[in-house]
């Protein structure tokens, strides 16, 4: 939340088009269960347990537990497509906003984690944990600044996070487990789609849309 506020509340468009931080705000933690529900959904999709068909064992993580983050950041981005559409709010600034505001907290979570298991976290866990730091420094002093300058379209930043988010996490699966890999296993196939959709839309905006307006 505290991201959420310091980007939005002197952002250009936020104000030019008077929405109220009270509203990002709502949509802001809206976002954020939608967001676990679809990690935790994605997770029983992925790594399926006739188990999870039971409620008390669906919504019980501490006991049960296990959630997809590429579930849940493409789950939240959808949600929070339909529900600014719904609103009329400008989706492609709040989902960038929403998306650096991810990019900031994420190292955090994952260091808290890293300390809390005294540093004996799979080879996975530190290549994530190392991509969401270098990750933080590329996009809030290179990628962010295009951003606010308007040198690249509202929404394309978050949709480059979600391209390298997904490949990154897809290759270092591949990488790791190549034995026993299958590019047909349901999470694998889930990160190629959101690899490629996510690079199909940036190049529909930042090259097609760009080429058709100076015609």
């Amino acid at each position: 939340m505290y991201f959420v506020y310091f980007l939005a509340r002197d952002d250009f468009v936020i104000i030019r088009k008077d929405i109220s931080l009270e509203r990002i705000f709502s949509m802001a933690i809206l976002t954020f269960f939608v967001s676990m529900l679809f990690a935790r959904f994605f997770y029983a999709l992925f790594y399926f347990n006739p188990g999870f068909l039971n409620p008390l064992v669906f919504f019980d993580l501490p006991y049960f537990p296990g959630l997809s983050l590429p579930g849940g950041v493409v789950g939240g981005s959808l949600f929070a497509y339909f529900y600014s559409s719904f609103k009329k709010m400008p989706f492609g600034r709040l989902f960038d906003i929403f998306m650096m505001a991810f990019i900031g907290v994420l190292p955090i979570g994952l260091i808290i984690g890293y300390f809390v298991y005294l540093g004996k976290t799979s080879l996975f866990f530190n290549i994530i944990l190392v991509f969401s730091i270098l990750s933080f420094f590329l996009f809030t002093k290179l990628i962010f600044p295009y951003s606010s300058r308007g040198e690249i379209k509202e929404g394309s930043l978050g949709l480059v996070f979600i391209s390298i988010f997904s490949f990154i996490y897809f290759i270092s699966k591949l990488l790791l487990n190549v034995k026993t890999f299958s590019f047909i296993a349901p999470e694998n196939i889930f990160l190629l789609v959101s690899l490629f959709a996510s690079l199909i839309l940036i190049i529909n905006q930042e090259i097609i849309d760009k080429y058709i307006s100076r015609k």
